[in-house]
């Protein structure tokens, strides 16, 4: 079951990952909790009281959807009995699977996203 998980972050596309996250910082007070080196742009984890933030560049978006929630993640404790879960029930899988990130945190990270009934991508992620 997935129900009741703590929220784990908001992932926020961006078109200039730099400027957003210190803007993050001097306006609103959020705090880096961590920085993690992409192939062309940092990914920034941005925490404000309980509030986190992935905050991300993505140049590929369209410029409406930049700036926009891209996703609500929770957090799981079995990545693979919850991908599991999902599958069985029917949810639409709108990633490969479950990936991994393995630069993120200090052994990993694996996720897999579902589309909710009215489009929004939840992604459930496990650090490893």
């Amino acid at each position: 079951m997935i129900k009741g998980r703590k929220l784990q972050h908001i992932g926020l596309a961006c078109s200039d990952v730099e400027t957003n996250a210190k803007w993050y910082q001097d306006v609103l007070g959020f705090e880096v909790l961590a920085c993690f080196p992409g192939p062309k742009n940092n990914c920034y984890f941005l925490k404000n009281g309980d509030t986190v933030y992935e905050m991300y560049q993505n140049d590929a978006l369209d410029p409406m959807v930049q700036g926009k929630i891209d996703h609500i993640a929770f957090e799981s404790n079995d990545i693979e009995a919850d991908y599991k879960f999902c599958v069985e029930a029917g949810y639409e899988i709108c990633t490969n699977g479950i990936e991994e990130i393995p630069r993120f945190w200090d052994n990993g990270f694996r996720y897999f996203k579902i589309v909710s009934p009215t489009g929004e991508q939840i992604e459930f992620g496990q650090i490893l």
